[in-house]
């Protein structure tokens, strides 16, 4: 809620890759600023996991001295998501998509001025309650990841603040947080596109800029049979 909340008017607020890439494939994003966006926000979550990993290093050295992955004192979960015992991982793969194409879903549907027309001010709550919800239902199996940066990055950082390499190959799950999420963003943004949004009515303001276009196109018209 506070990243977009504080950055919606400034970059839109893309605080997840994954959406960043969906809009960039349905034309509502530029191609040649996703770069640079997908470059902030891993950064972003880097830095986030190095401020939380200072902020708790005495709780962190008392609990688990030996920086576990699994086991009772395990604490690599507090970065990364790593999958349940019981569940596979393509099956992770799924749960991914799944989840993140609906919170790509939903962030489409709320946005939309012609649908619904929710108030800016309320975009950040209701995204908020979304994927609060998201980390809920989808939580027992791979613990949701939704936000590569918020998977991928900080298990970056785990790996070089004492976790070490098994951050990455426990049960080879470390690229689901990569990959399901922006596949799911991708299929969710497209399937909100195809199945509401071309289907909705113009807006008042759409409306008036094609009657404008309408009515410049035949004062043109007839400047030129005039001029002939």
């Amino acid at each position: 809620m506070l990243g977009v909340a504080t950055c919606g008017g400034i970059s839109g607020g893309h605080i997840n890759p994954a959406v960043t890439v969906a809009f960039a494939t349905l034309g509502k994003f530029p191609w040649k600023k996703v770069g640079h966006y997908l470059l902030a926000q891993h950064l972003g979550g880097f830095v986030a996991s190095a401020v939380l990993f200072v902020t708790y290093k005495d709780a962190l050295d008392s609990f688990d001295p030996n920086r576990t992955i699994t086991g009772d004192t395990a604490t690599a979960y507090i970065w990364a998501t790593y999958p349940k015992d019981f569940v596979s991982i393509p099956n992770c793969l799924l749960d991914q998509i799944v989840g993140t194409g609906l919170l790509m879903f939903t962030a489409l549907a709320t946005i939309d001025q012609r649908n619904m027309d929710i108030p800016k001010w309320m975009h950040p709550i209701v995204l908020g309650f979304m994927i609060s919800a998201l980390a809920m239902c989808f939580g027992a199996n791979c613990m949701a990841p939704l936000n590569p940066a918020r998977d991928f990055a900080t298990r970056c950082f785990t790996a070089i603040a004492g976790y070490g390499s098994e951050v990455f190959t426990y049960r080879n799950y470390w690229w689901i947080g990569l990959v399901g999420p922006h596949l799911g963003a991708i299929v969710g943004g497209w399937i909100y596109y195809l199945g509401i949004e071309l289907h909705l009515p113009p807006t008042k303001e759409e409306e008036r800029l094609a009657e404008h276009h309408e009515l410049t196109v035949a004062l043109n018209s007839n400047d030129r049979k005039s001029a002939i």
